[in-house]
Parts: C-alpha cells; structure tokens; sequence
C-alpha cells in the first residue's frame, strides 16, 4: 500500500514539474519571438508569466517535502524527489532570465538601430532548442540523447563569446548607440545562463536514471 502511494506521488511530482517546464519553455519562445517581431505586447506577458512559475517551484517543493518526511523514499525514487528539488530551481532561473531578456527587449525595441540581430537569433534558437530537448527528456529519459543535448552548450558558449567580442566593436563604431549595444550583450549573456542551467537539468535527469553523478558537458 505504502508503494503505490508513493508511486502515485511520484507521478504527481513528475506531471507537475513538465507543466512547469512547458511553462517556462513558452516564456522562452515568446520572449524571442517578441526581439524576432519587435512585439513588446509579447514581451509583457512573459514578465506576467513570472509569478505563475514562482508559484509551481513553491508547489513542487513542498509536495517533494512531504513526500521525504511522510513516505522517506528510496534509490531511484529519492534520487527523483532530490533532484526535482534542484530542477525546478534551474528552471525558475530559466523563467527569470526570459523575464530578464523580455524587459531588455521591451527597452530595446522602443528605438530604431541598424545592429543586425541574426546572430542573437541563432543563439537564441541552439538555446531555445536546447531547453526543448531537456523538457522532453524529462519525460522520456535517453541516456544518448541527454549526452547529445548536453553538448550543444559548447556552441552555445563559443557563440555568445564570439557575439560579445563584435558587438564591444560596435560601441566603437557607434557609441551612439552603446545603451542599446550593452543590452544586446546582456541578452546574449542570459542566453548562455539560460543554457548552463539547462545543462544542470540534463545531469540532474543523468542522475536520476544512473545514480552517477556526471558532468556531462565538459
């Protein structure tokens, strides 16, 4: 009886976490699709979204608390509950840097600049995909597929290198525009938060299935 309440739990737990997940992984796409678009209308909802996100990472902890102090799980179960305490902290900070990135763009899309934005997209697309991926393996783990995803961080950060060196070059050019030019790089940094957390996502997923502890993306 004791097992299948916590199995029951458990499942609760999982289904919770991937609506948090979805949440977040639509906050993240508007918030693109609002630089994409220049729609600050969809900026503004992602930074409403915010508080909905708070509220399941409240949620999904304590239920993970009472499940340790009412059923105190084992092996595969415990390394569930434990590290779904940790998971939803990475994707709240994911939901937060989206915020963060929509605000910049609400600022951003005030003003009219020639700076091309191909390169945040593509950046923004690896991560985007990148946070895709890792909801999925959330729910279908592939211990192949985590590794793969896992490696994309790599290129990621290469990319947000490459586009902060250019666009330091730009404020030379233009000092004009150099407000606009720091936000641009802000956004690209998130992006790259954005990415290491997901990556903390996918060895935390790593764990649950292997019990082995595994930096993945080094």
């Amino acid at each position: 009886m004791e097992r299948a309440i916590i199995i029951k739990e458990i499942e609760s737990l999982k289904e919770k976490l991937l609506r948090m997940g979805s949440i977040v992984e639509k906050m993240l796409h508007k918030t693109l699709d609002s630089i994409k678009t220049r729609d600050l209308d969809l900026a503004q909802e992602v930074i409403e979204t915010d508080k909905l996100v708070d509220e399941y990472n409240w949620d999904i902890e304590n239920q993970c608390l009472k499940i340790l102090s009412l059923h105190q799980p084992v092996a595969k179960e415990l390394r569930i509950v434990a590290s779904t305490m940790k998971i939803i902290k990475d994707l709240e900070r994911i939901g937060d840097y989206s915020v963060d990135i929509a605000k910049f763009a609400s600022s951003l899309l005030k003003y009219s600049f020639d700076i091309p934005l191909s390169d945040i997209i593509s950046l923004a697309t690896l991560v985007e995909r990148m946070v895709k991926d890792v909801i999925r393996a959330y729910s279908e783990p592939n211990l192949e597929q985590l590794e793969n995803i896992s490696s994309y961080y790599n290129f990621v950060f290469l990319k947000y290198q490459e586009i902060s060196n250019e666009l330091l070059e730009e404020i030379y050019k233009n000092p004009i525009l150099t407000q606009q030019i720091i936000q641009l790089i802000m956004i690209s940094r998130y992006l790259e938060r954005i990415a290491d957390h997901t990556t903390n996502i996918i060895e935390l997923i790593y764990y649950i299935e292997t019990g082995e502890r595994k930096e993945l993306h080094k």
